[in-house]
């Protein structure tokens, strides 16, 4: 009911005239006087550009709006502009009252109000409308037989009314209206519909309604919602919001099903408890479980925002356990160089995501991470102290193999302003407590300072870089035999050149610009012994086209791979000269190895390859419909692809969108996801997911929906078919299928009704986007 803040939003047309001189001419000028400030009058958006991917808005079904002749020579504010009357016929009566008879018109500013009889009267401070009354706005459109304005005292009054709200495509009736004061109208026996004029497929009818633009709140007593004419929802009294302040109330229920849940039913509860303060209560029915119930608390103060978020079940009846989540969010600025975040989540079981997230994608989350962190930036350095704890919700990772807690970290990193010769200065460094319960703890050290020479020429780039990495450690909890406190100095150097060449060429009618830009990255690290150094938070990257060029080939500070190697990388891209636009980036390299690499992730036997698998990436755009991405890891020894994955997207269009996606990794992955958005009619679209596991034989997931849009109301269907990792119920190495289906309803410039497939539909279509209200 929002859109019924724009009904009839009537304002005094006319200033009373400190003296009226009538005139032989059928034209006179009445002086302004103060009126209220009207609302800010927004003007529709001009016509998109005649593109294909232009966004179309959820009126694009409509029959064209009713004509109207709206051209004002003045359009400007009403408080500063003269007030014209017009007439074919002026009639001045001996007792103060100016008759204007046929075509009568009054215009001030944006405002104008005509009718077939026109009556000022001097003395009272009225106008009469009489057969034929038109007001209008540039967004709104009113006719009735008559009506009658108290200029003095801001209020009149329209009888038997049918008006028209352009911004929103709404219209309606209301059989009286009146302007109670600057800001604040009334309707009696009003209906309200944005459906076409020769369709009610829905519409609100209200015995009275009061629209109160001060404090923003509109209400509606007796009302109720047609459908296709029959009376389907009926209320005694509501009130609604009329502008973006908030107002507390209840939302629209949603509603959905799901395999393991069953039935489910939300009835969300707004509470605007201040302009900086707010909550949300949401009662959850689960069909096989129970009631649910969910809060969540926002705040807003200068220089601080955050949330708790609150879920609560007393007692699942498929678990019969108590299970809740809590979710903290705050950040905090301090001052412009000071700022701190708190990020805290905790569910009662592992099991909690998978029964009860109300996000799809929480069913792959394996920790929820717990983090408060204090930085105070510069502009040449930042230092930041962080503490991080996890709550492991995976039941195939075993104890010893879970994250360490971080209490704390403290980090450091800095890039010297003096730079004598052109020297770059650089320092990164952090001071690490490691803890868990019955493992090896550690206090650790890390500093990386280096310094590098930047080269820059007109077609060339050369970066020679030294440095060293200290890190040290006081272990707890060791295992005897081993030292308590380790060490490690690894020195280190690199050498990046990067030639750019270019020549212009055509390819058909099409001209490009083809850039060539050989690379060769050299990169020295000290071999040092790190088998007595623990793993703390330390990992092997996934080995792409960029790890080419990093200078530790693992993940943290608890190793510092050694290194006596070279990359060597080409890339080249097609450029159009007239716009600058990349329509096509390809590289390629791989890593020649002039020593072994002796220091390993569990100290492993040494690696003694001489060269690495080739990277290769590719992405282009070689038109605006078509675009692709493509990144490979090929084993030359082996003569066998790693890992590759592979996109394409077809979009011809606003909401035509073909996605095909190929992901492989060597006896792991090999899977296959194809989505699609695409217009069956204006009316019509499809929209579906099939995400498949070749090795498996077995559908990951698949999406299948269809939207329906009339001009007034849309309705969706989806269903899901996925696969999570295991319940309760299950094995914890089975994987069991989920379905749930959905359903949404919109009344299209009222509410939305069913589940928010929105949110799924973003996530499992790449590209899917809603329509634009406007």
């Amino acid at each position: 009911m929002n859109n019924i803040r724009y009904l009839l939003l009537i304002i005094a047309f006319f200033s009373a005239p400190p003296g009226l001189c009538a005139e032989d001419s059928p034209t006179a000028a009445l002086a302004p006087t103060a009126v209220p400030a009207p609302a800010p009058i927004v003007l529709p958006p001009a016509p998109a550009a005649l593109s294909p991917y232009a966004p179309t808005s959820i009126w694009a079904v409509c029959p064209p709006p009713p004509d109207r002749d709206y051209q004002l020579h003045d359009n400007g504010d009403p408080q500063v502009s003269t007030t014209a009357l017009l007439g074919n016929l002026a009639e001045r009566s001996g007792d103060g009252k100016l008759t204007l008879i046929g075509d009568a018109e009054a215009t001030r500013g944006y405002q104008r109000l005509r009718a077939n009889k026109l009556i000022y009267d001097e003395l009272d401070k009225t106008v009469e409308a009489e057969g034929g009354v038109i007001y209008d706005e540039p967004l709104l459109n009113i006719r009735g037989i008559n009506g009658k304005f108290w200029l003095d005292e801001d209020r009149g009054e329209l009888f038997t009314t049918h008006f028209n709200l352009y911004g929103q495509h709404g219209r309606g009736d209301a059989k009286k209206a009146y302007i109670v004061r600057p800001g604040v109208t009334r309707f009696k026996k009003a209906l309200y519909t944005t459906c076409p004029q020769d369709s009610n497929a829905w519409s609100m009818h209200a015995n009275r309604v009061t629209l109160n633009k001060n404090t923003g709140v509109g209400v509606a007593r007796n009302a109720r919602l047609n459908l296709k004419g029959v009376p389907v929802l009926y209320t005694p009294y509501i009130s609604f919001p009329l502008d973006d302040r908030r107002k507390t109330g209840f939302l629209m229920a949603s509603f959905g099903s799901s395999d393991k849940s069953g039935f489910e039913l939300k009835t969300p509860f707004y509470w605007n408890i201040a302009p900086n303060y707010d909550a949300t209560i949401t009662p959850r029915y689960l069909q096989n479980r129970g009631t649910q119930v969910n809060s969540e608390f926002r705040f807003l103060q200068p220089g601080q925002k955050g949330l708790v978020h609150v879920e609560y079940l007393d007692k699942d009846d498929i678990t019969d356990d108590t299970r809740s989540r809590i979710i903290v969010r705050n950040a905090m600025r301090f001052s412009p160089n000071l700022t701190a975040n708190i990020n805290y989540d905790r569910v009662s079981d592992k099991d909690y995501l998978i029964d009860l997230g109300d996000s799809l994608k929480l069913a792959s989350v394996t920790h929820l991470k717990r983090t408060g962190q204090i930085n105070y930036t510069t502009s040449w350095w930042q230092l930041g102290l962080q503490v991080d704890d996890y709550q492991t919700v995976d039941k195939t990772i075993t104890k010893q193999n879970r994250p360490y807690q971080r209490l704390p970290r403290i980090a450091l990193r800095a890039d010297s302003p003096i730079r004598p010769g052109g020297i770059e200065t650089q320092l990164t460094s952090e001071i690490v407590r490691f803890d868990a319960s019955q493992r090896v703890t550690a206090n650790r050290i890390d500093l990386w300072p280096s310094a590098s020479l930047p080269i820059r020429g007109a077609a060339f780039d050369s970066t020679p870089k030294i440095g060293l990495r200290y890190t040290s450690y006081k272990l707890e909890n060791q295992i005897s035999g081993n030292p308590d406190n380790p060490d490690r100095s690894t020195p280190f150097f690199s050498m990046d050149n990067t030639l750019y060449l270019e020549r212009n060429f055509a390819f058909g009618t099409n001209k490009y610009t083809q850039t060539l830009e050989p690379r060769l990255f050299y990169l020295y690290v000290k071999g040092d012994n790190q088998k007595d150094l623990p793993l703390f938070d330390t990992s092997a990257p996934t080995f792409t086209y960029r790890e080419l060029f990093e200078e530790n080939r693992f993940n943290g500070a608890d190793r510092m791979g050694d290194a006596n190697q070279a990359a060597l990388a080409l890339t080249t891209r097609f450029i159009d000269p007239d716009s600058g636009a990349e329509k096509l980036r390809a590289s390629v390299g791989q890593l020649y190895y002039f020593a072994n690499r002796n220091v390993m992730l569990n100290n492993s036997a040494p690696e003694t390859d001489s060269t690495s698998d080739i990277a290769a990436e590719l992405e282009l755009a070689l038109s605006s419909a078509w675009s692709g991405k493509i990144d490979l890891i090929w084993d030359p020894q082996s003569d066998s692809t790693q890992r590759a994955n592979a996109r394409i997207q077809y979009r011809p269009g606003y909401r035509k969108i073909i996605n095909l996606s190929y992901r492989f990794l060597k006896d792991s992955q090999n899977q296959i996801d194809a989505s699609v958005l695409w217009p069956l009619s204006p009316n019509w679209h499809v929209v579906g997911r099939w995400y498949y596991d070749i090795n498996d034989s077995q559908k990951l997931e698949t999406l299948a929906g269809i939207e329906y849009d009339n001009c007034c109301w849309g309705i969706r269907f989806l269903t899901r078919d996925f696969i999570d990792s295991g319940s309760r119920a299950n094995n914890i190495d089975s994987r069991a299928n989920n379905r749930i289906y959905m359903a949404q309803f919109v009344l299209k410039g009222l509410a939305t009704f069913g589940s928010k497939i929105e949110s799924i539909l973003g996530k499992g279509v790449l590209g899917y986007t809603e329509r634009p209200i406007n």
